[in-house]
């Protein structure tokens, strides 16, 4: 993975403090696996200091939100860092996904991975042309996917929540719809021709509002929006929300009166498919 700085003569800051970078140094994976799993959610990290203290900050925020605005954000079951070539996925090259039903992802493995977990890429076999590894040029990293369009916001958490968004999004619909319906839909907006449809219906505005990742599906679509909204809520030194951002958001719970007013077409379909429908 070449990253081209000086082509692209990327200026921005990713929010990554030499602060934060000296906590992550000086942070304890195994304590943070052991916190963690108080919270109920296991961890495999192999010993990445990087991605064990931002799913530590990620998990810290979403908590913070329940308890303090009252909210009901589920969390992962567990969360595991891997080589994505050992894997079978598509995207070898990408930083992490989230697995939302038991699944076989290894060739060589006969059991099952468990549902609601995420991965998160070691590119063990991937550098960056200063010889580091790819997490340890993130807010660089970070800078180019904003620079590129290819994410909503610069900040160096938006990886991590946007994979935290699915498993939120994912249980959300479960919760509502049932699992049979959820296994149905999600089959459904996969399909060739469902993705030709919403592409042609929402590729240029959601390029437009987000980003070019949140026009690949429905569920990116709110995964991209969701983590934006939680991260312009943050306090950027403390990394803790200021505000509850559901309340202003497409994700809160309506009322009879919110039947009344005037919705914009994004926010409804926001709305939609936070609610599991994808129709188009």
């Amino acid at each position: 993975m070449k990253i081209h700085a000086k082509q692209n003569n990327i200026n921005f800051n990713a929010g990554l403090s030499p602060v934060m970078k000296r906590e992550i140094a000086d942070c304890d994976v195994k304590k943070i696996s052991d916190t963690l799993m108080k919270a109920g959610i296991q961890s495999d990290f192999k010993n990445n200091k990087f991605i064990a203290w931002c799913s530590l900050k990620t998990v810290e925020i979403i908590k913070y939100l329940n308890s303090v605005y009252g909210l009901k954000l589920s969390l992962p079951k567990s969360i595991i860092v891997e080589d994505f070539n050992r894997m079978n996925i598509g995207r070898k090259d990408s930083y992490g996904f989230y697995n939302a039903c038991p699944s076989q992802l290894y060739s060589n493995n006969n059991g099952l991975i468990s549902e609601n977990t995420i991965f998160f890429n070691s590119f063990q076999n991937y550098q960056t042309e200063n010889k580091n590894s790819v997490w340890d040029d993130f807010n660089l990293l970070s800078d180019l996917g904003y620079f590129q369009n290819l994410s909503c916001t610069n900040f160096f958490l938006e990886i991590f929540l946007h994979e935290f968004a699915h498993g939120i999004h994912l249980n959300n619909i479960i919760e509502k719809r049932g699992r049979q319906n959820f296994n149905s839909e999600l089959k459904k907006i996969f399909s060739p021709l469902y993705l030709e449809k919403f592409r042609t219906k929402y590729d240029s505005v959601l390029k437009k509002e987000l980003c070019s990742y949140a026009s690949l599906n429905p569920i990116e679509t709110v995964a991209c929006d969701f983590s934006k909204r939680i991260i312009k809520s943050l306090d950027k030194n403390s990394l803790l929300p200021q505000y509850n951002f559901i309340d202003k958001s497409p994700y809160r719970r309506r009322t009879p009166v919110d039947i009344f007013k005037k919705e914009k077409n994004m926010e409804k379909t926001l709305r939609n498919f936070w609610n599991g429908k994808f129709n188009v």
